[in-house]
């Protein structure tokens, strides 16, 4: 029985509305089972189509909440199915909201091993596995990704897709951007687990879920890929893995984990995509910066993305600031330098507190400190998190940065010379974050951030040096 993404896209819609009038019919008519009554033989069909018509559901409603297709739950009704999937009588239970004995006898009726007939409650607590946590809170309000907020939700529900892989450079905002599909979807019924791979701690300031814990490998797992299987069960619909491409030991293999899940969907943040049958791919690149112009319409201006994000971290140091025709330039200025990368952006503002927008844009160039928290949390400088973007692209692409990194913009056609299949290398830097579009006033261009212009000045400052002396 297949997930079809219209049974999905329904089910992510109706919301809760049609779950409650299925709750409020099963404990107002409660199903009789053939536990408390004379011993008979009830079909499957039979027996479901009894859970149903009690519920007060419609085929397709119950198709919904079981994320079942409704072809499928004409089929198990009309009795053209007879030995159901364990996991598809499962899911027809928790939509059912059926009780122990009702469970275990739907699943008895669809011939279930009789090993599976033993109740939950009866199972030794030592062995049920460690539940996941649940995704922390967003840290704060997300600015300017409603656009990539929608098209990952519809990747996960409207297009049922198993699994979605959002990139990008370190400070882009992919953590952000997965928390609040997390706290959407939960808010619709759905159950997520998070998972956040060590050495990838939560930044800047998300705020776990009570209870949750840090999200990182199950207690006692040695194998963090069998620990999570143990303990999606059939319990989760959607699981979040943070950080998805760190190395080592604790690395989730999330083919395998997909493999012996089949109910469940992914969505993975990290550097590179994964390269698995069936990804899709969500880079997430710079946020839109203003155009330069002599003078500033100040409410349109604020309207766009990186200017407004710069603006909402303003104004948590420094309540009363407005843009005025004494800043608006500099702000310009230090949104177009600072690429739209959020958490440029975020730093920037933190130092704002010390230096007027002027000041601090007159030491951009000269001081790399500048792009660090000045908080001093617990992340590396967006310097060095670049420079991991720039190593886990291939070799001809690294080279092909490094040719183009100083130039103001160019042209795939200007990369001819450099590899043999520019468009290739280009599509790679572009799903990286590495380059960006030029501007609208500059079509068919491109150029690298500023943050790769500034990290290879800063590694080729020795070698002059060197040669100096």
């Amino acid at each position: 029985m297949s997930v079809t993404p219209y049974t999905v896209g329904k089910n992510a819609a109706t919301g809760l509305s049609l779950r409650e009038r299925a709750v409020g019919g099963l404990r107002q008519r409660p199903v009789p089972t053939l536990l408390e009554g004379p011993h008979e033989n009830v079909s499957f069909a039979e027996l479901l189509k009894r859970h149903r018509g009690r519920s007060g559901l419609t085929q397709q409603q119950l198709a919904d909440f079981a994320t079942l297709s409704v072809r499928a739950i004409r089929d198990l009704e009309s009795g053209r199915v007879r030995r159901p999937r364990r996991e598809s009588v499962g899911l027809l239970a928790d939509a059912l909201r059926l009780g122990d004995p009702e469970r275990l006898q739907l699943h008895a009726a669809g011939g279930s091993p009789a090993d599976l007939r033993v109740a939950p409650l009866e199972l030794p607590a030592p062995s049920a596995p460690p539940a996941l946590p649940e995704p922390p809170a967003p840290p704060g309000t997300l600015v300017g990704r409603e656009a990539e907020l929608q098209v990952l939700l519809d990747q996960v529900t409207v297009y049922g897709h198993r699994l979605v892989s959002v990139v990008g450079i370190s400070g882009i905002g992919k953590t952000h951007l997965v928390l609040e599909a997390a706290q959407a979807l939960r808010a619709k019924g759905w159950r997520v687990g998070w998972h956040a791979s060590v050495g990838d701690p939560l930044c800047c300031g998300a705020i776990p879920a009570a209870g949750s814990g840090s999200g990182g490998p199950l207690p006692g797992a040695a194998d963090p890929t069998d620990a999570l299987v143990g303990a999606i069960g059939e319990r989760h619909e959607l699981l979040v893995i943070d950080g998805g491409d760190a190395s080592g030991p604790g690395r989730v293999d999330v083919g395998e984990l997909l493999r012996r899940c089949p109910g469940l969907r992914v969505v993975v943040t990290g550097l590179t995509p994964r390269y698995l049958p069936g990804e899709r791919v969500l880079p997430l690149t710079a946020m839109a910066v203003p155009e330069e112009a002599r003078d500033y319409d100040y409410a349109r201006l604020s309207e766009v993305e990186s200017v407004a994000l710069f603006l909402s971290h303003m104004r948590r140091s420094r309540p009363g600031f407005r843009l005025r025709e004494d800043n608006a330039h500099a702000v310009v200025r230090l949104c177009r330098w600072l690429d739209g990368v959020p958490r440029a952006l975020e730093y920037a503002a933190g130092w704002c507190l010390v230096y007027p927008p002027e000041l601090l844009l007159a030491r951009a160039g000269r001081d790399s400190s500048l792009l660090s928290s000045p908080a001093g949390c617990g992340c590396q400088d967006l310097l060095r998190s670049l420079a991991r973007s720039v190593d886990i692209v291939a070799e001809c692409y690294r080279q092909v940065l490094a040719e183009v990194a100083d130039r103001p913009h160019w042209t795939v056609g200007d990369l001819d010379h450099l590899v043999p299949d520019p468009a290739a290398a280009l599509h790679a830097l572009l799903v990286h974050g590495l380059v960006r579009p030029a501007g609208a006033h500059l079509p068919e261009r491109f150029t690298a951030l500023q943050l790769v212009r500034l990290l290879y000045a800063r590694d080729r400052a020795p070698a002059r040096a060197a040669r100096a002396g």
